[in-house]
């Protein structure tokens, strides 16, 4: 079934485009039916130019001449991802697949594999890799929350010794490359569907599998967060995906969390035996991020969500309102929260001491004052 790609704001190749838009209430979007694929959001930053081989030409630039109907149908019909194979089967000669790569019509990637230029750099840099963008790396195109500094991550078949590097496909891809994750189980994917991107499904239960627990729930949150995988269907066959040990980590997932640090901060909380409540509403129009006992509020302070004076003034205010109604308030900062876990763990159940806590004790809000 033919797929849609659509210029500009955003490129889609495959399947699910009615289930990723009809989640987030958009309306009057090119809707194909087959399902599984991820929504591939475009204009990422401009690729960094490679030393050597494996030319980076016009990716993501804007294109001045119409692309040959030929090489269009053949992207579409392959998830934006042509082999030269394919452009001969689609008509064109080898000239004319050297003319269209000149002019910037397809990006050629690695020797044999061309894509749409338009394609995102993470997409583009997997496949360069030597297949599918993969894990957090996949569902971090969907707007999912994903480790600062992430490696890319890419599915490859367990016999695949071709891997090139993600930057430059006249390199081979290092042993133990720490910017390079390969996922080798792309023999159980759909050689259509997740020919650019694994499915969400696949995704999640990749990321599962691949990261911390507290990590996984974060991404898990920040999914379900805007309104994706909450559908039991959905769920039920990621469970089934996962083997029975991690199966707990979906029973973890709370969309009502807002940043990743605060799902973090949760899930480590509650492994040293602290329950908390996510976002409880302790005054009129007043959030907290999490609350211990019924008095000690918790708050997950990043760049990404308090940038700005307004913004950190505006906390700075709700903190304050917070005491002068009775509650201790703790600042956790993005560092000790992804880097030095034991110094948050100590801060927090230092303030737990101090209001008599004891762990275990199941948060409740109540007026204070």
């Amino acid at each position: 079934m033919p797929a849609v790609g659509v210029r500009g704001s955003l490129s889609f190749y495959g399947a699910g485009f009615r289930e990723v838009f009809s989640e987030r209430g958009c309306r009057g979007s090119p809707q194909p039916t087959r399902a599984g694929a991820l929504l591939i959001l475009t204009n990422p930053p401009p690729l960094p130019r490679p030393a050597s081989g494996g030319a980076i030409r016009k990716a993501n630039a804007t294109r001045l001449t119409p692309m040959d109907p030929r090489i269009s149908s053949a992207l579409i019909a392959h998830a934006g991802l042509v082999t030269r194979a394919d452009l001969l089967r689609h008509g064109l000669s080898q000239g004319e697949i050297d003319a269209a790569w000149r002019a910037g019509e397809v990006l050629r990637i690695r020797h044999g594999l061309y894509g749409d230029p338009e394609l995102p750099v993470p997409v583009i840099r997997a496949a360069r890799v030597g297949g599918p963008l993969a894990g957090p790396s996949a569902v971090a195109q969907a707007g999912a929350w994903q480790p600062h500094g992430a490696p890319l991550f890419v599915s490859a078949r367990a016999n695949d010794h071709r891997l090139r590097d993600p930057d430059d496909a006249g390199r081979r891809l290092r042993r133990h490359d720490p910017t390079v994750v390969v996922v080798r189980d792309r023999e159980q994917l759909d050689p259509i569907v997740e020919r650019a991107v694994v499915s969400r499904v696949t995704a999640v239960a990749q990321t599962v599998r691949l990261l911390p627990v507290w990590e996984a729930v974060a991404v898990l949150d920040s999914l379900q967060h805007v309104g994706l995988l909450r559908e039991p269907a959905a769920l039920e066959e990621l469970r089934r995906r996962l083997p029975r040990r991690l199966q707990g980590v979906l029973d973890l997932a709370d969309h009502r969390s807002e940043a990743g640090t605060e799902s973090i901060t949760r899930v480590r909380l509650l492994e040293a035996g602290i329950p908390t409540l996510v976002q409880p509403v302790l005054a009129p129009g007043i959030r907290a991020d999490l609350l211990v006992g019924d008095r000690l509020v918790v708050e997950c302070v990043s760049v990404e969500h308090h940038a700005g004076s307004s913004n950190f003034n505006a906390d700075r205010r709700r903190i304050a309102h917070l005491v002068q109604l009775g509650y201790t308030a703790v600042e956790l900062p993005y560092p000790d929260i992804q880097f030095d876990w034991g110094c948050a763990l100590a801060t927090v159940e230092s303030a737990m001491w101090t209001l008599g806590i004891a762990k275990g004790e199941s948060p409740e809000v109540r007026r204070l004052r």
